[in-house]
Protein backbone atom coordinates (compact mmCIF):
# COMPACT_ATOMS: atom_id res chain seq x y z
CA UNK A 1 0.00 0.00 0.00
CA UNK A 2 3.07 2.43 1.08
CA UNK A 3 4.44 1.52 -2.13
CA UNK A 4 1.57 2.11 -4.37
CA UNK A 5 0.76 5.62 -2.59
CA UNK A 6 4.17 6.31 -3.30
CA UNK A 7 3.81 5.73 -6.78
CA UNK A 8 0.82 7.60 -7.20
CA UNK A 9 2.40 10.97 -5.63
CA UNK A 10 5.33 10.89 -8.14
CA UNK A 11 2.96 10.60 -10.75
CA UNK A 12 0.71 13.42 -9.14
CA UNK A 13 3.96 15.90 -8.35
CA UNK A 14 5.22 15.02 -12.53
CA UNK A 15 1.51 15.94 -13.60
CA UNK A 16 2.11 19.40 -11.13
CA UNK A 17 5.23 20.09 -12.15
CA UNK A 18 4.36 19.84 -15.69
CA UNK A 19 1.37 21.86 -15.63
CA UNK A 20 2.84 24.52 -13.17
CA UNK A 21 6.03 25.29 -15.55
CA UNK A 22 3.74 26.21 -18.42
CA UNK A 23 2.72 29.06 -19.85
CA UNK A 24 -0.54 30.39 -19.60
CA UNK A 25 -1.70 30.78 -22.89
CA UNK A 26 -0.32 27.05 -23.77
CA UNK A 27 -3.44 25.65 -21.44
CA UNK A 28 -6.44 27.04 -23.76
CA UNK A 29 -8.44 28.88 -21.30
CA UNK A 30 -9.77 32.27 -21.02
CA UNK A 31 -8.46 33.74 -17.88
CA UNK A 32 -11.15 33.81 -15.04
CA UNK A 33 -12.09 35.43 -11.70
CA UNK A 34 -9.27 32.95 -10.15
CA UNK A 35 -6.01 34.49 -12.06
CA UNK A 36 -5.11 36.47 -15.13
CA UNK A 37 -3.23 33.24 -16.01
CA UNK A 38 -6.82 31.06 -16.72
CA UNK A 39 -6.18 28.88 -13.51
CA UNK A 40 -9.60 27.99 -12.06
CA UNK A 41 -8.11 26.92 -8.73
CA UNK A 42 -4.32 26.80 -7.31
CA UNK A 43 -3.12 24.93 -4.77
CA UNK A 44 0.16 27.45 -3.61
CA UNK A 45 2.06 27.39 -6.91
CA UNK A 46 0.08 24.57 -8.46
CA UNK A 47 -2.77 25.70 -10.66
CA UNK A 48 -5.28 23.64 -12.14
CA UNK A 49 -6.96 24.64 -15.59
CA UNK A 50 -9.98 23.96 -17.68
CA UNK A 51 -7.53 21.52 -19.69
CA UNK A 52 -6.92 19.72 -16.82
CA UNK A 53 -10.86 19.23 -15.74
CA UNK A 54 -11.60 18.20 -19.28
CA UNK A 55 -8.95 15.73 -19.22
CA UNK A 56 -10.39 14.93 -15.73
CA UNK A 57 -14.48 14.59 -17.09
CA UNK A 58 -12.87 12.34 -20.31
CA UNK A 59 -10.78 9.64 -18.06
CA UNK A 60 -13.05 9.27 -14.68
CA UNK A 61 -16.13 10.83 -15.64
CA UNK A 62 -17.32 8.81 -18.92
CA UNK A 63 -17.06 12.36 -20.79
CA UNK A 64 -19.75 13.96 -18.69
CA UNK A 65 -19.56 17.84 -19.25
CA UNK A 66 -22.45 18.75 -16.77
CA UNK A 67 -22.11 20.96 -13.73
CA UNK A 68 -22.11 18.43 -10.93
CA UNK A 69 -19.43 16.64 -13.23
CA UNK A 70 -17.17 19.47 -13.61
CA UNK A 71 -17.36 20.70 -10.03
CA UNK A 72 -16.69 16.98 -9.24
CA UNK A 73 -13.68 16.89 -11.19
CA UNK A 74 -12.15 20.46 -9.60
CA UNK A 75 -12.54 18.71 -6.10
CA UNK A 76 -10.71 16.17 -6.99
CA UNK A 77 -8.03 17.91 -8.96
CA UNK A 78 -7.78 20.17 -5.60
CA UNK A 79 -7.68 17.65 -3.64
CA UNK A 80 -4.86 15.58 -6.08
CA UNK A 81 -3.16 19.07 -6.09
CA UNK A 82 -2.53 19.36 -2.27
CA UNK A 83 -1.34 15.87 -1.71
CA UNK A 84 1.09 16.86 -4.90
CA UNK A 85 2.01 20.33 -2.75
CA UNK A 86 2.58 18.21 -0.02
CA UNK A 87 4.68 16.03 -1.40
CA UNK A 88 6.51 18.41 -2.95
CA UNK A 89 7.25 20.59 0.73
CA UNK A 90 8.65 17.07 1.52
CA UNK A 91 11.28 17.11 -0.80
CA UNK A 92 10.11 13.95 -3.21
CA UNK A 93 10.36 15.84 -6.15
CA UNK A 94 14.12 14.55 -6.03
CA UNK A 95 13.10 11.17 -4.69
CA UNK A 96 14.59 8.86 -7.34
CA UNK A 97 11.00 7.07 -7.23
CA UNK A 98 9.57 10.57 -8.25
CA UNK A 99 12.48 11.18 -11.17
CA UNK A 100 12.21 7.97 -12.70
CA UNK A 101 8.33 8.43 -12.77
CA UNK A 102 8.62 11.72 -14.03
CA UNK A 103 11.16 10.67 -17.26
CA UNK A 104 9.02 7.49 -17.78
CA UNK A 105 5.35 9.81 -18.40
CA UNK A 106 7.28 12.50 -20.24
CA UNK A 107 9.44 10.15 -22.35
CA UNK A 108 5.98 7.98 -22.94
CA UNK A 109 3.82 11.32 -23.45
CA UNK A 110 7.20 12.61 -26.45
CA UNK A 111 6.47 9.11 -28.34
CA UNK A 112 2.02 9.57 -28.44
CA UNK A 113 2.67 13.15 -29.57
CA UNK A 114 5.68 12.38 -31.88
CA UNK A 115 6.14 9.17 -32.79
CA UNK A 116 2.51 8.01 -33.12
CA UNK A 117 1.94 10.72 -36.16
CA UNK A 118 4.56 9.70 -37.89
CA UNK A 119 3.50 5.70 -37.27
CA UNK A 120 0.35 6.72 -39.05
CA UNK A 121 1.67 8.58 -42.04
CA UNK A 122 3.65 5.99 -42.89
CA UNK A 123 1.33 3.65 -43.54
CA UNK A 124 -1.92 5.84 -44.11
CA UNK A 125 -1.96 4.85 -47.61
CA UNK A 126 -1.66 1.43 -49.05
CA UNK A 127 1.58 0.37 -50.84
CA UNK A 128 1.80 0.77 -54.26
CA UNK A 129 0.96 -2.51 -56.54
CA UNK A 130 4.39 -1.88 -58.25
CA UNK A 131 6.53 -1.83 -55.18
CA UNK A 132 5.00 -5.06 -53.49
CA UNK A 133 5.26 -6.51 -57.18
CA UNK A 134 9.22 -5.61 -56.61
CA UNK A 135 9.41 -7.32 -53.43
CA UNK A 136 7.75 -10.22 -54.50
CA UNK A 137 10.07 -10.38 -57.46
CA UNK A 138 13.04 -9.92 -54.60
CA UNK A 139 12.01 -12.75 -52.86
CA UNK A 140 10.31 -15.22 -54.82
CA UNK A 141 11.81 -18.01 -53.04
CA UNK A 142 10.14 -17.32 -50.04
CA UNK A 143 6.96 -18.15 -52.29
CA UNK A 144 8.33 -21.42 -53.97
CA UNK A 145 7.92 -25.03 -52.61
CA UNK A 146 10.64 -27.56 -53.43
CA UNK A 147 9.78 -30.51 -55.17
CA UNK A 148 8.45 -33.17 -53.04
CA UNK A 149 8.97 -36.96 -53.38
CA UNK A 150 6.81 -39.74 -51.92
CA UNK A 151 9.21 -42.35 -50.97
CA UNK A 152 9.35 -45.55 -49.14
CA UNK A 153 12.33 -47.17 -47.55
CA UNK A 154 13.77 -50.47 -46.06
CA UNK A 155 16.20 -50.00 -43.58
CA UNK A 156 18.38 -52.44 -41.28
CA UNK A 157 21.15 -50.82 -38.37
CA UNK A 158 23.55 -53.19 -37.82
CA UNK A 159 25.05 -51.10 -35.08
CA UNK A 160 28.08 -51.40 -35.83
CA UNK A 161 28.61 -55.20 -35.82
CA UNK A 162 30.54 -55.75 -39.71
CA UNK A 163 29.20 -59.53 -39.69
CA UNK A 164 25.25 -58.10 -39.26
CA UNK A 165 26.48 -55.15 -41.38
CA UNK A 166 27.03 -58.02 -44.10
CA UNK A 167 24.34 -60.21 -43.45
CA UNK A 168 22.26 -56.92 -44.10
CA UNK A 169 23.61 -55.72 -47.45
CA UNK A 170 23.27 -59.28 -48.89
CA UNK A 171 19.41 -59.32 -47.51
CA UNK A 172 18.47 -55.75 -48.75
CA UNK A 173 20.46 -56.69 -52.16
CA UNK A 174 17.84 -59.92 -52.21
CA UNK A 175 14.65 -57.83 -51.38
CA UNK A 176 15.91 -55.41 -54.31
CA UNK A 177 16.45 -58.57 -57.25
CA UNK A 178 13.10 -60.22 -56.01
CA UNK A 179 11.06 -56.96 -56.39
CA UNK A 180 12.18 -56.10 -59.40
CA UNK A 181 11.70 -59.45 -60.48
CA UNK A 182 7.93 -59.32 -59.81
CA UNK A 183 6.39 -57.19 -62.80
CA UNK A 184 2.79 -56.32 -60.79
CA UNK A 185 5.39 -54.85 -57.98
CA UNK A 186 8.11 -53.23 -59.88
CA UNK A 187 4.98 -51.53 -62.07
CA UNK A 188 3.42 -50.12 -59.37
CA UNK A 189 4.96 -47.97 -57.20
CA UNK A 190 2.60 -46.25 -55.63
CA UNK A 191 2.41 -49.83 -53.19
CA UNK A 192 5.77 -48.92 -52.27
CA UNK A 193 7.90 -52.02 -51.37
CA UNK A 194 4.36 -54.76 -50.09
CA UNK A 195 5.15 -56.97 -48.13
CA UNK A 196 8.75 -56.68 -48.15
CA UNK A 197 8.96 -54.14 -45.42
CA UNK A 198 7.75 -56.04 -42.82
CA UNK A 199 10.82 -58.57 -43.42
CA UNK A 200 13.24 -56.27 -44.38
CA UNK A 201 12.85 -53.82 -42.27
CA UNK A 202 13.16 -52.29 -38.64
CA UNK A 203 11.87 -48.68 -39.26
CA UNK A 204 8.31 -49.09 -36.92
CA UNK A 205 6.67 -46.25 -38.76
CA UNK A 206 6.61 -47.38 -42.00
CA UNK A 207 7.21 -51.37 -41.90
CA UNK A 208 3.93 -52.49 -41.48
CA UNK A 209 2.23 -49.68 -44.13
CA UNK A 210 4.93 -51.48 -47.12
CA UNK A 211 7.82 -49.32 -45.81
CA UNK A 212 6.42 -46.01 -47.08
CA UNK A 213 7.28 -42.50 -45.16
CA UNK A 214 5.07 -40.34 -46.98
CA UNK A 215 6.55 -37.05 -49.02
CA UNK A 216 9.65 -35.68 -48.45
CA UNK A 217 11.12 -32.70 -49.52
CA UNK A 218 14.74 -31.84 -50.25
CA UNK A 219 16.82 -29.24 -48.01
CA UNK A 220 13.74 -28.90 -45.93
CA UNK A 221 15.09 -27.55 -42.46
CA UNK A 222 12.52 -29.71 -40.52
CA UNK A 223 13.95 -33.05 -40.88
CA UNK A 224 16.35 -35.38 -38.31
CA UNK A 225 19.14 -36.68 -39.67
CA UNK A 226 17.83 -40.53 -40.84
CA UNK A 227 14.58 -38.56 -42.54
CA UNK A 228 17.05 -36.73 -44.40
CA UNK A 229 19.57 -39.59 -45.66
CA UNK A 230 16.09 -41.02 -47.16
CA UNK A 231 15.23 -37.86 -49.05
CA UNK A 232 18.73 -37.49 -49.92
CA UNK A 233 18.75 -41.05 -51.43
CA UNK A 234 15.17 -40.27 -52.94
CA UNK A 235 16.15 -37.22 -55.10
CA UNK A 236 19.29 -39.16 -56.21
CA UNK A 237 16.74 -41.67 -58.01
CA UNK A 238 15.99 -40.81 -61.56
CA UNK A 239 11.90 -41.34 -61.91
CA UNK A 240 8.81 -42.88 -60.36
CA UNK A 241 8.63 -46.19 -59.37
CA UNK A 242 12.97 -46.08 -59.61
CA UNK A 243 14.74 -48.33 -56.63
CA UNK A 244 18.11 -47.22 -54.94
CA UNK A 245 20.96 -49.58 -55.11
CA UNK A 246 21.29 -51.01 -51.05
CA UNK A 247 23.23 -47.78 -49.56
CA UNK A 248 25.27 -48.27 -46.77
CA UNK A 249 25.30 -45.05 -44.37
CA UNK A 250 26.68 -44.35 -40.49
CA UNK A 251 22.89 -45.06 -39.13
CA UNK A 252 22.16 -48.44 -41.01
CA UNK A 253 21.70 -49.77 -44.25
CA UNK A 254 18.95 -48.20 -46.72
CA UNK A 255 16.81 -49.16 -50.01
CA UNK A 256 14.96 -46.40 -51.31
CA UNK A 257 11.98 -46.11 -53.70
CA UNK A 258 10.42 -43.47 -55.37
CA UNK A 259 6.96 -43.71 -55.76
CA UNK A 260 5.78 -40.26 -57.06
CA UNK A 261 6.31 -36.98 -57.43
CA UNK A 262 4.89 -33.13 -57.13
CA UNK A 263 6.35 -30.54 -58.94
CA UNK A 264 7.54 -27.58 -57.19
CA UNK A 265 4.89 -24.55 -56.73
CA UNK A 266 5.32 -21.08 -56.75
CA UNK A 267 2.75 -19.18 -55.32
CA UNK A 268 1.32 -16.52 -57.22
CA UNK A 269 1.57 -12.74 -56.54
CA UNK A 270 -2.17 -11.87 -56.43
CA UNK A 271 -2.07 -14.99 -53.70
CA UNK A 272 0.65 -13.39 -51.20
CA UNK A 273 -0.18 -9.53 -52.33
CA UNK A 274 -2.22 -8.94 -48.57
CA UNK A 275 0.77 -10.50 -46.91
CA UNK A 276 3.39 -8.60 -49.03
CA UNK A 277 1.24 -5.24 -47.86
CA UNK A 278 1.18 -6.38 -44.12
CA UNK A 279 5.04 -6.99 -43.98
CA UNK A 280 5.69 -3.85 -45.79
CA UNK A 281 3.78 -1.53 -43.49
CA UNK A 282 5.07 -3.01 -40.84
CA UNK A 283 8.52 -2.32 -42.00
CA UNK A 284 7.52 0.92 -42.77
CA UNK A 285 6.23 1.63 -39.22
CA UNK A 286 9.56 -0.07 -37.82
CA UNK A 287 11.83 2.66 -40.13
CA UNK A 288 10.00 5.04 -38.84
CA UNK A 289 10.60 3.92 -34.90
CA UNK A 290 14.32 3.63 -36.35
CA UNK A 291 14.51 7.18 -37.62
CA UNK A 292 12.75 8.62 -34.74
CA UNK A 293 15.13 7.07 -32.17
CA UNK A 294 18.37 8.06 -34.57
CA UNK A 295 17.41 11.40 -34.29
CA UNK A 296 17.02 11.72 -30.42
CA UNK A 297 20.48 10.05 -30.37
CA UNK A 298 21.93 12.50 -32.30
CA UNK A 299 19.98 15.64 -30.80
CA UNK A 300 21.02 14.43 -26.83
CA UNK A 301 24.47 12.93 -27.37
CA UNK A 302 25.30 11.10 -23.63
CA UNK A 303 28.31 12.90 -21.22
CA UNK A 304 29.02 10.30 -18.95
CA UNK A 305 31.06 11.74 -15.42
CA UNK A 306 34.26 10.13 -15.29
CA UNK A 307 34.27 8.22 -12.20
CA UNK A 308 36.62 9.04 -9.49
CA UNK A 309 39.34 6.91 -8.55
CA UNK A 310 38.43 5.16 -5.24
CA UNK A 311 40.69 5.00 -2.00
CA UNK A 312 41.66 1.75 -2.65
CA UNK A 313 43.08 2.19 -5.97
CA UNK A 314 44.97 5.44 -4.80
CA UNK A 315 46.45 3.83 -1.96
CA UNK A 316 47.85 0.58 -4.66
Amino acid sequence: MIGNLRWQLAVAACVALVAACKPAAEHGSEPSSSGEDGALARVGPLGIYQSDVDLRLRDHHGGRNDEAARQMALDELVRLARFTQAALDAGLDDDPVVRAEFARILASRHRETTLNPKLKAAVAEPVAESRLREIYESTKSRYQSGEKRQVAVLWLNPKGNPERKKQFATKLAGAREWMLSQANLKNRPEEGFSVLAIDHSEHQASRYKGGVVGWLEVGSGHMDPWTRTVAEIAFSLGKPGEVSQVITRPDGLFLVRYMATQPAVLRPFEAVAGALQRTEKKRLREQATQEFEQAIQEQYPVDLATPSPSPTADRK
